[in-house]
């Protein structure tokens, strides 16, 4: 009888399915990105790890997710030190190094934050901040449209940051001239340097982007990749990626266009 077990358990070890494969956790980088990855004493928080973590446990892949400074994580899964990483927009350089799930995780609209004093205008073309000095953070796409103007020598000055809040932190003491970002992101560290009352958006909408999870090419995932769309995809039909994005509307923080 014991025989038979050990053949049975043999063969289960062989042909179960892939979700219950490795008890190993998968090792997930992520950014410091409130509101949608935000740091606490319990771990990453925020939507985006809510919509991870939730896609994984579908699969039936247990995780790890730690924070990185961005370009730290972005070399961790390039390595291979970390499995996966998220969220990232694509660029077809980092489609060539990567391994892009195909559903995006979140979409964001990128603009213009400038002091209500500044004399800079963004009007649309990427010329009217063609002398300004623009803040951004290290190991960031910001948009086809942007990361092209900015190939192109359009603008020019960049002041490059390590974080986000250090990018607002400059924009407030007029270190830099104008600061580009996802709306929401900004608005969130707004709200905690108190800089609400002295920055405004400039402009239109620079562009509307999608931010991905993606896994190293050190090893092959390309199945769990497609078991990763299948998950968010079974989201999508069942309301729970509609819910989980309602949970974390943020208050209502007007901040005026102009």
């Amino acid at each position: 009888m014991r025989y038979w077990s050990l053949i049975l358990g043999a063969f289960l070890s062989i042909f179960r399915p892939p979700c219950m494969a490795a008890d190993t956790p998968l090792r997930l980088a992520t950014l410091e990105y409130p509101p949608y990855i935000i740091n606490t004493d319990q771990g990453p928080q925020g939507l985006a790890v809510d919509i991870v973590s939730t896609a994984f446990s579908r699969i039936g892949r247990p995780i790890k997710t730690e924070l990185f400074p961005v370009a730290r994580g972005q070399i961790r899964l390039l390595n291979g030190d970390a499995d996966a990483y998220f969220s990232i927009k694509k660029t077809p350089e980092r489609e060539r190094d990567m391994l892009f799930s195909q559903k995006a995780l979140m979409t964001q609209d990128y603009v213009f934050f400038v002091n209500k004093d500044s004399r800079w205008r963004f009007t649309g073309s990427f010329e009217s901040l063609d002398n300004a000095t623009i803040g951004v953070v290290i190991a960031t796409s910001y948009g086809s449209r942007f990361d092209t103007a900015v190939k192109a020598g359009t603008l020019r000055k960049l002041e490059t940051v390590a974080s986000h809040e250090s990018n607002f932190r400059k924009l407030l003491a007029h270190r830099v001239d104008v600061v580009i970002c996802s709306r929401l992101v900004g608005l969130y560290y707004l709200r905690i340097l108190n800089g609400l009352n002295n920055v405004e958006v400039s402009g239109p909408t620079v562009e509307t982007t999608f931010s991905y999870l993606v896994f190293t090419r050190k090893k092959d995932y390309t199945e769990l990749s497609q078991q990763f769309d299948q998950a968010l995809e079974s989201m999508e039909r069942d309301g729970t990626l509609k819910r989980l994005n309602n949970a974390y509307q943020p208050p209502q923080a007007r901040i005026p266009s102009k």
